[in-house]
C-alpha cells in the first residue's frame, strides 16, 4: 500500500510544461497523457493551474508526464495533488495515496463492444485471441473489456488506435480488427454512427455505468480547502475556468462539474488491480 507522500531527489529534475522546474513547496496538478502534443496539454491545463494557485493561496504547478509509463510511476510515487482523470484511476489513489475524490463531470461514462453482424463474433468469448480495436490500455473501456477476460492467455489482442472513439471506430470500419471498444455515446449518437451503420453492428457487451472523470487531492490539500475547491469548481469562478475540459470531455449539455465522494468510486480500482496491464 501507498498511504505515505514520498520524493525522491530525482524528481527535482523532472522539466514541467515551459521551463518551471518543480520544486518540493509546489503542488502538482497533472492529468493524463491523452494529448496530441505538450502544448495542447498546456492550452487546457496550465490556466486551471493558475486558478488553483489563485484560489488556494499556493503555487500549484502543471506537470506533463508525457507518456503512461511515467504517469504511472509517479501516480505511485505520491507526487500528484491534484489529479483529473477516469475513474479507474481516481478510485486506485483513494486505495493506494490517500487521496479524495472531490468533484466530477456529471452523468456517467459507459463502454460496449461491436462486430460486424456478418461476422463469426456473435457474443463475447468468440473475441478470445481476436484482434480489437481500441485505445492503448490503461485506458478505462478497454480495461472493462479485459476485466471479462482474467485469464491473460485468452484475452483479445488489442490493436491499440491513437486518437480518440472515433478514430477506434474508423479503424474497425476500416477492417483493422474483428472488433471495437466504443464509448455508448458515441455508438448512440446519430452524428456518429448512423442508423444504417448500427443494423449492420451487432452489441457483444454493454459495460456497467461508471461515475465520470474527476478530480482527486492528495492529502496536502487540508479539509477548509478541500471544500472551498468543491464550492468554487461546481458554482464559482472554476465553473468558468474548467469549461475547456468540461466541453472537451463531458456530454453536450453539460456545464460544470459536480460534487462527489470517495464512496462513488469504490471498487473500480479492480479494474487495475492483479491484472497484466494494471499496477
Amino acid at each position: 500500500m501507498y498511504r505515505t507522500r514520498r520524493r525522491y531527489p530525482w524528481l527535482i529534475a523532472f522539466v514541467l510544461f515551459g521551463t518551471a522546474p518543480l520544486v518540493w513547496a509546489d503542488l502538482v496538478f497533472t492529468s493524463p497523457p491523452r494529448e496530441q502534443n505538450s502544448n495542447e496539454g498546456g492550452d487546457i491545463y496550465v490556466p486551471i493551474a493558475e486558478y488553483f494557485s489563485k484560489l488556494l493561496g499556493r503555487k500549484v504547478v502543471y506537470h506533463n508526464p508525457g507518456n503512461w509509463l511515467t504517469y504511472q510511476k509517479e501516480m505511485r510515487s505520491g507526487l500528484y495533488d491534484i489529479v483529473f482523470d477516469g475513474p479507474h484511476f481516481n478510485s486506485w489513489r483513494t486505495v493506494h495515496v490517500d487521496h479524495e475524490v472531490l468533484v466530477r463531470l456529471p452523468g456517467s461514462i459507459e463502454f460496449l463492444v461491436v462486430a460486424n453482424t456478418n461476422s463469426a463474433i456473435s457474443r463475447l468469448e468468440d473475441l478470445v485471441g481476436a484482434n480489437i480495436c481500441s485505445i492503448s490500455p490503461p485506458n478505462l473501456g478497454t480495461m472493462l473489456l479485459l476485466d471479462k477476460f482474467r485469464n491473460p492467455v485468452r484475452q483479445p489482442v488489442v490493436k491499440s488506435i491513437k486518437g480518440e472513439t472515433a478514430e477506434v471506430y474508423k479503424a474497425f470500419k476500416d477492417g483493422q480488427c474483428k472488433a471495437a471498444v466504443l464509448r455508448t455515446i458515441f455508438y448512440n449518437n446519430n452524428t456518429k454512427v448512423t442508423d444504417g451503420e448500427r443494423k449492420q453492428l451487432k452489441v457483444l457487451f454493454n459495460s456497467a455505468a461508471l461515475p465520470n472523470q474527476g478530480i482527486s487531492v492528495s492529502n496536502r490539500i487540508t479539509t477548509a480547502e478541500k471544500k472551498l475547491i468543491q464550492k468554487d469548481i461546481t458554482a464559482g469562478e472554476g465553473s468558468n475556468v474548467f469549461e475547456k475540459l468540461v466541453n472537451r470531455y463531458g456530454q453536450k449539455n453539460d456545464k460544470a462539474f459536480v460534487i462527489t465522494n470517495n464512496q462513488e468510486y469504490q471498487g473500480i480500482n479492480m479494474l487495475l488491480e492483479g491484472v497484466i496491464y494494471g499496477w
